[in-house]
């Protein structure tokens, strides 16, 4: 059976997509799909011929599909639409599409695939496929069904897959030069249970971990084709389960000694890993060639953390302090925050700022507060009558959108939110991060001094900072690093591209939001204009229309003119505020002649 595996675009802009960094390293996606490469090496070889097309790096083709028995989609919420692109696509040419992954198994409702394989794949996908190659597919296949027709299968106590038998993911089926980071993943679960977060809904709170053996199978996979450089780790929390943690870090380090450290590794962990009984974890981690973690902060303010139960980050230790002892320890913290929690005072945005800028996490990834289903946070919003829709794109910022109703002023909280992102990532505030955080970070593995690609990002940040946006505070960055500690340059120049991705993220999602109050703008000067013509109009229709028509053709054409110079890839997110301005002036318009006398004689 010809198999035609596809990994969806992203429907919008995110945070991680790096989209405008990549350019500078000659690269087209940040990630490729774990978990489409790990599926596809569950099929068997000899009943299954595949093809895997990541629509991040190059296109879909209809003969691909038209040559395929079977379409398969594995999707996030922020891939919705181009799924939904994607099934309609195969439809038309005659093929039918099983679709799975986060988005399919909470939102089944809303995917028009003929199959949906829910849950994890080492549950669900095998009765599929022996129902598809008999024939007899059904339409939704659930974790609870399938475990029934395998008795035998190895699973935790609350019915999740053990990793033990999860194959090797098939990266011959990709070319991994198109790629900044290749992701490899040895937990699945958290133990905890942050209401707004859905990670223990999908894979469970027991933590279930591959043994060191397969972890260095997938290592030496990636190594034998000559991958070096950035390895993800993306566990949902690498230290969840930290005995298995502990039995993994020792093999990884003599692993990476014996070659050389070719890998530098990043993950996402809980805040507990700053105190003292994990020290071992710590330090293990730095030996084994981590050099930079992700953890969920979400807010300065310990009311909010207790409203979220964010336990893990209460305690006698502060926030500050257990940022400072995993920075002193050699790594960079990236950390999320969220605003519009119930608990959120009007200073929110203003702490948000001073804390990251005291600690120098270079890289927050500060966002909206989104409910999605599957949470406890989406339940008692429903329960309260304050949840308004599903959560509409899945993006984790540069969305000014909520899709409940926050108790803050919705408008204080969208328009605070915009200012920060701009405070945020303004160079000045950026680099003065970067210098706070070289001065408290200690030792650790360093990514090689200089490569083709290092030097090609250095010649275009350079181009960017003097020619095309000419920035005085790059400059002082890069040169004072060069003074003051030459083997950081590279990290240096590394944070400038980043820095350029996150300002041209940040300067174009703001300026959608001010194209959209620019809208309101055009609309009410067109009023205005238009009521002064209806106060001399009298008794005439007709003298007036080609007036009028002039004063709807000046705004629409102010209103294209601006739309245009938006960036392209967030001009969509605007498209409908210019749709409704056309809608408004053609309502105001028939209001308009209406109340003159003789209209409709």
């Amino acid at each position: 059976m010809r198999t035609l595996f596809v990994y969806p675009e992203f429907d919008e802009r995110n945070h991680w997509d790096f989209k405008d960094a990549l350019r500078f390293i000659r690269k087209k996606s940040s990630m490729p799909s774990l978990g489409l490469a790990t599926v596809t090496a569950m099929l068997p070889r000899e009943q299954f011929e595949v093809e895997l097309v990541d629509m991040n790096v190059g296109l879909l083709t209809d003969e691909q599909i038209r040559r395929s028995d079977i379409v398969l989609v594995s999707s996030m919420v922020a891939q919705k639409k181009s799924t939904a692109k994607i099934i309609e696509r195969a439809h038309k040419l005659g093929k039918k599409v099983a679709a799975g992954g986060p988005h399919p198994t909470s939102y089944f409702d809303e995917v028009d695939a003929d199959y949906i394989v829910a849950g994890e794949a080492e549950i669900t996908l095998k009765p599929f496929l022996e129902d598809l190659l008999n024939g007899k597919a059904r339409h939704f296949y659930d974790e609870g069904s399938c475990l029934k027709r395998q008795p035998s299968l190895p699973v935790s106590k609350n019915g999740k897959p053990l990793l033990t038998s999860t194959p090797i993911p098939r990266w011959d089926l990709l070319d991994l030069k198109n790629y900044a980071s290749l992701p490899v993943q040895f937990s699945r679960g958290c133990p905890y249970d942050c209401e707004f977060c859905d990670i223990t809904t999908l894979y469970g709170r027991v933590p279930r971990t591959k043994i060191p053996e397969q972890i260095i199978d997938e290592l030496n996979a990636i190594h034998e084709r000559g991958w070096e450089g950035s390895v993800f780790f993306v566990d949902d929390n690498f230290t969840g389960n930290k005995k298995k943690v502990r039995e993994l870090l020792p093999v990884l380090i003599d692993w990476q000694e014996k070659r050389g450290y070719p890998f530098l590794f990043f993950t996402e962990a809980s805040l507990d890993l700053a105190l003292l009984e994990n020290k071992d974890i710590l330090y293990g981690m730095n030996r084994a060639g981590f050099d930079s973690v992700f953890v969920g902060i979400e807010s300065p303010n310990t009311k909010a953390l207790e409203g979220m139960n964010k336990k893990q980050n209460l305690g006698s230790m502060s926030l500050e302090e257990r940022v400072e002892v995993i920075q002193r320890a050699g790594f960079e913290v990236t950390s999320g925050f969220i605003i519009g929690n119930d608990e959120d005072t009007p200073d929110v945005f203003e702490n948000i700022y001073n804390f990251v800028q005291k600690t120098g996490i270079v890289v927050p990834m500060i966002g909206l507060l989104t409910a999605v289903r599957g949470t406890r946070l989406y339940e008692r919003l429903k329960r309260e009558g304050r949840l308004r829709s599903e959560t509409p794109s899945g993006s984790n910022t540069h969305d000014f959108s909520f899709n409940f109703t926050p108790k803050l002023d919705e408008k204080f909280l969208i328009e605070g939110y915009a200012d920060l992102l701009k405070k945020v990532f303004n160079p000045k505030a950026y680099f003065k991060r970067c210098e706070t955080l070289e001065q408290t970070r200690g030792k650790r593995h360093r990514q090689k001094l200089a490569n083709s690609d290092g030097f090609y990002a250095l010649g275009k940040i350079v181009y960017e900072n003097s020619i095309v946006r000419p920035d005085f505070q790059f400059f002082k960055y890069v040169f004072g690093t060069l003074l003051r500690n030459p083997s950081n340059f590279p990290e240096a120049i590394s944070r400038s591209v980043k820095l350029y991705h996150f300002r041209t993220m940040t300067d174009s999602a703001v300026s959608v939001l001010d194209y959209q109050k620019e809208i309101t703008n055009l609309y009410e000067r067109f009023c205005e204009r238009a009521n002064k013509l209806r106060d001399r109009a009298g008794e005439s229709v007709h003298e007036f229309k080609d007036e009028i028509a002039k004063i709807e053709d000046d705004v629409i054409r102010k209103a294209t003119r601006k739309y245009d110079t938006l960036h392209e890839d967030f001009r969509r997110n605007a498209s409908g505020a210019l749709e409704n301005l056309k809608e408004m002036i053609g309502k105001y318009k028939t209001e308009y002649f209406a109340g003159l006398r003789g209209v409709g004689a």
